[in-house]
């Protein structure tokens, strides 16, 4: 049988598992592997051999010639891959953060897509736009303290939710990290058999966060190894309970990132003109197939939000890994009468929603200072993460609006097949 040793120490010698952030070195990388004089990439040493197009599409001239642009965003860095953007809209957004009408950037390589969100938002603005609110906005990490019993590992989880541990600790983070919202800064406690997950919540502000929360849960750790009176065996700056860049039902109700929801009313003869269908029989089928999706244990009942994510999150320079988490997601059709008069099924107007609890976007940081990605936004002239948010939401519901009108009407194949083989 398999076992393992746990070597006993105290609290004074015990040393956090993680790695000290400001301890960490930085070793010098080169500027670009790529060397268009010599026409050779190298890569430790090695001449790889690659295609007279590799110095035209990826090592080009400006590519290597802006080499220092990307030195801090990609290692071992050789060149770039030129990405198809287009865009969609006018698309009305009526938010508190974003409030016109927006021509949105989206980059992607399937063809239809951008089709059928342009569809999707033609129809939202012609119905007068989309409503949109942000309920709450915070970035996370889950470090984890892990014991040798269930006993221990309760005793420091009632030592972790006393108010003047949380209250301490929260302390400690606003003095050593900047920029941070006492009220926005969030610890939850859970305990799984004898380990104990703490989930440091902050306020990221313009930035998408995954640093700045990576600090945080740094610094709680080390508080806690100078101030619990008892032997913490191990700790890791995560263990699993953050679940970052994967889909969880966590994503869909605690939330990460910025939490919002999004609400339109598409009247029936905008529904019946641009979606081509009615409001009754689209309600229907999406209730359809969001019971499907409940039945085979999807944590995403939605038609397809991932795709509309990634497209945008790519064009505005911001991770488009982080669609595994953002696509947890709830998308709700209804029948609405709010002009009055018949209330038929048939006479009756489309009532869109969705909610979007992990969305994971940033104004600045990473990705969207470079210079194409700053250049894709500026067509719609948001500089925030609040504004990004609410467009990304109303990109969200545009799409499935579209979806689910192609499959209704069963042009879901034709509008593929049509649009890709011209």
């Amino acid at each position: 049988m398999l076992s393992r040793v746990v070597v006993p120490v105290s609290r004074q010698s015990v040393r956090c598992l993680a790695p000290c952030l400001s301890q960490i070195r930085h070793f010098s990388r080169p500027l670009c592997l790529s060397d268009r004089e010599k026409r050779q990439l190298i890569v430790r040493g090695q001449n790889v051999p690659v295609s007279d197009e590799y110095w035209d599409y990826v090592a080009d001239e400006q590519s290597v010639k802006d080499a220092e642009v990307y030195r801090n965003n990609t290692e071992n860095y050789a060149g770039t891959v030129k990405y198809p953007i287009g865009v969609i809209g006018p698309l009305k957004v009526n938010g508190e953060y974003a409030n016109k009408e927006y021509v949105v950037p989206m980059a992607t390589h399937e063809g239809a897509l951008l089709a059928s969100y342009s569809r999707g938002a033609k129809a939202i603005t012609a119905g007068g736009g989309v409503t949109t609110r942000i309920k709450t906005r915070c970035m996370v990490r889950a470090p984890v303290f892990i014991f040798h019993n269930i006993s221990d590992a309760n005793e420091f989880y009632r030592y972790a939710h006393k108010a003047s541990t949380q209250d301490a600790i929260k302390d400690t983070l606003h003095k050593n990290i900047g920029h941070l919202t006492e009220e926005r800064t969030r610890l939850r406690v859970f305990q799984t058999d004898r380990k104990v997950h703490i989930s440091v919540g902050i306020d990221s502000q313009d930035a998408a966060g995954q640093n700045k929360v990576t600090y945080a849960g740094d610094l709680m750790m080390k508080f806690m190894k100078e101030n619990y009176p008892k032997e913490i065996p191990e700790m890791y700056i995560e263990g699993g309970f953050n679940a970052g860049k994967r889909v969880s039902v966590m994503h869909t109700l605690l939330g990460k990132g910025h939490s919002l929801v999004a609400d339109c009313i598409i009247p029936k003869e905008v529904c019946q003109s641009i979606l081509r269908t009615t409001p009754y029989r689209l309600q229907r089928f999406q209730k359809m197939h969001n019971r499907t999706n409940e039945f085979i244990g999807g944590i995403s009942c939605t038609a397809h939000v991932a795709n509309g994510l990634a497209a945008f999150y790519i064009a505005t320079g911001n991770d488009p890994a982080c669609t595994a988490e953002s696509q947890a997601a709830v998308t709700h059709f209804d029948l609405v009468n709010p002009s009055g008069g018949s209330t038929g099924l048939f006479d009756q107007d489309l009532y869109a929603s969705i909610t979007l609890n992990s969305i994971i976007i940033a104004s600045v940081g990473g990705g969207t200072s470079l210079p194409s990605f700053q250049a894709a936004r500026s067509m719609m002239g948001a500089t925030t993460a609040n504004e990004l948010a609410e467009i990304c939401a109303g990109v969200a519901l545009s799409g499935e609006l579209s979806f689910y009108a192609s499959m209704e009407t069963g042009t879901f194949a034709a509008a593929h097949w049509n649009m890709t083989h011209k």
